[in-house]
């Protein structure tokens, strides 16, 4: 241990040594980049169905990212609730946090899925009225199978999420991985062996998050480590521990809804450019998500070691985490954004596209990387270190105004002001980033946060 890891008591102990920081992070940045490598292969195999096949996936994915978001603000909270609790040294008040994170994740996705399956027309009809029938039509299928998901998904991140905050994070990561090989061997049968198309493609997923979902809360209600579930199924409700998930829950759901509200109008402000510029900007997300990935597995981290500290009154050791953690991803996420800055133009020619369109999405994606290199982790892992310590509320308000302020409102405004293309956008996107990393740079610095814990 280095000095700078003493605690200011004098003694020789934290939280956590520099071993088991490794074993937290590296399966979470594994877990990404293995994931988004794959999801590529599975979306390459779904585009050889074809272009409707694709369309009408690719519109429910809009809506699953809706879904997504909500339901992970819903894990957030209770992970945050369960590490605050390990940090005090509370198991019997963490395995109550982690029962009630379970089953009203259960409740919420059910509630989600028969709300979904209930007006299912009404809401792909009312998004996407406009687009063709036979692409509404499979857009219909793949819903139904993703809506019927929504529970599977719910009690997998779930449970994942409650092992992370033990510091297990090998075993979510094997889980997904396991996953992610079901999904795309069932991709391979059903679509290219029974030609079941996008109905294969729905049915595949369905099963693979169903498999997934019972074998890690099987690993879970077996597992002897602090967080234990052997009396799930017995336990009663505690308006208390249900208040403490939700009070976390709700301001990180809504910020997380509104922001992708945001970047929803921010794509009509795209389209305004033409068919070029859309696909640039498509492409420019795709790979932008990959220079992101190890800095949002590093995010998870944080919550788990944050949340930790904070639960344990360790206000310095949260501190010197949070810098030490942040330090490391501004090392990969610097790393991943100067490799995509210099094989931007071969990358962006895997995708076959025109001249004009090709220089396009590598000029974006060259300027996403010098962005990403500055600001991306203040603006983001800052940001989870303090929803780890529970101050959530403020990290809603900073991301709402500058979501509206500069993504949005800065996107509309270049776009009337600057004859500059689709780039505008990103340009908003680039002070949306910057506000958010010297508002919460300051805030962290200070010490209004360090007293939000609520437990």
């Amino acid at each position: 241990m280095t000095a700078g890891e003493r605690r200011t008591d004098g003694s020789d102990k934290m939280l956590f040594d520099r071993k088991q920081l490794v074993k937290l992070i590296v399966p979470l940045v594994c877990e990404q980049v293995i994931m988004g490598t794959i999801g590529i292969a599975d979306m390459l195999m779904v585009a050889s169905v074809g272009e409707t096949a694709i369309s009408g996936i690719s519109l429910i994915d809009s809506i699953n990212l809706l879904f997504n978001s909500m339901f992970a603000a819903l894990v957030t909270g209770g992970t945050i609730v369960c590490t605050q609790y390990l940090g005090k040294r509370e198991a019997d008040m963490a395995n109550l946090a982690a029962k009630h994170l379970l089953g009203i994740s259960l409740l919420f996705s059910l509630a989600v899925a028969g709300m979904c399956f209930l007006f299912r027309r009404m809401v792909v009809y009312g998004l996407y009225g406009s687009a063709e029938p036979e692409v509404l039509r499979q857009a219909m299928i793949y819903f139904c199978f993703s809506m019927a998901s929504y529970p599977f998904l719910m009690m997998l991140d779930s449970c994942g999420a409650i092992f992370r905050s033990m510091g297990n994070a090998a075993l979510p990561f094997s889980v997904s991985f396991f996953m992610s090989i079901i999904n795309i061997v069932l991709n391979a049968v059903f679509i290219f062996g029974l030609h079941w198309g996008v109905f294969g493609a729905g049915f595949a997923t369905f099963l693979a998050r169903a498999v997934s979902s019972a074998a890690i809360f099987l690993f879970l209600y077996h597992h002897k480590g602090a967080v234990r579930i052997q009396s799930f199924f017995g336990s009663g409700w505690h308006g208390f521990m249900m208040k403490n998930i939700l009070k976390l829950a709700v301001p990180t759901g809504l910020e997380d809804s509104i922001f992708h509200i945001g970047k929803l109008l921010v794509q009509g402000i795209v389209t305004s450019y033409g068919t070029a510029a859309i696909a640039a900007n498509a492409v420019a997300l795709t790979i932008s998500e990959f220079t992101h990935m190890p800095g949002f597995a590093i995010g998870l981290a944080l919550i788990t070691v944050v949340g930790r500290c904070v639960g344990a009154g360790e206000i310095q050791q949260a501190r010197y985490y949070v810098k030490k953690i942040t330090g490391v991803s501004f090392l990969v996420t610097g790393a991943a954004a100067v490799l995509s800055w210099i094989f931007a133009g071969p990358v962006v020619g895997f995708y076959q596209m025109n001249r004009e369109t090709w220089e396009l999405a590598s000029e974006i994606v060259r300027w996403q990387a010098v962005a990403c290199l500055f600001f991306w982790v203040p603006a983001f892992n800052i940001s989870d270190a303090l929803r780890a310590a529970s101050d959530v509320r403020f990290t809603m308000a900073v991301s709402m105004i500058s979501m509206w302020v500069f993504r949005v409102g800065c996107s509309a405004l270049f776009r009337e002001i600057l004859d500059i293309g689709v780039i505008c956008v990103w340009f908003a996107m680039f002070l949306d980033w910057m506000f958010r990393a010297v508002v919460f740079l300051i805030r962290f610095h200070g010490s209004k946060w360090e007293g939000r814990m609520f437990l």
